[in-house]
């Protein structure tokens, strides 16, 4: 999934200041703060690897979110239908990582805004937590009329 990056850059020019400038008194600067010693990541070799079976429960559970994501897409074209397959990355901790589409069966130029919808609803989902790190799980989707 690509993410956008925007870096605003502001210039200020002497020559647009209408009052003199003044000599500046400089202040010494602070001392630096002690850097925060870095958190250690939860030991989760207690819990396993995550079951794909529970991976597809939590989809199912949530079922209705994306049939609404489809349901937006058919007012605008009746005719779609077909398959999605999203790889959805979950860190350890359950959280979604990435969500992106792996393949589709349908004309994409019509499902775009059910895909955008689609990623955007998967990418909120919760999971179990893990003692993996990281895992990849496809999701095939099927949506029909």
């Amino acid at each position: 999934m690509r993410r956008l990056s925007l870096v605003v850059a502001l210039a200020t020019s002497l020559a647009a200041c209408s009052a003199p400038r003044t000599a500046a008194t400089h202040r010494p600067a602070p001392a630096a703060l002690p850097a925060a010693p870095p958190v250690p990541e939860p030991n989760r070799d207690h819990l396993g690897p995550r079951d794909p079976i529970g991976v597809g429960s939590v989809a199912r559970a949530r079922d209705a979110e994306l049939q609404f994501c489809y349901l937006e897409g058919v007012k605008q074209h009746p005719d779609l239908a077909g398959r999605l397959t999203i790889h959805v990355r979950v860190a350890g901790n359950g959280t979604v990582t990435e969500a992106a589409v792996e393949s589709r069966s349908w004309d994409r130029g019509k499902a775009k805004h059910v895909e955008a919808c689609v990623l955007n609803r998967i990418s909120r989902w919760r999971f179990d937590e893990s003692a993996e790190k990281t895992a990849v799980y496809p999701l095939i989707l099927l949506f029909s009329r």
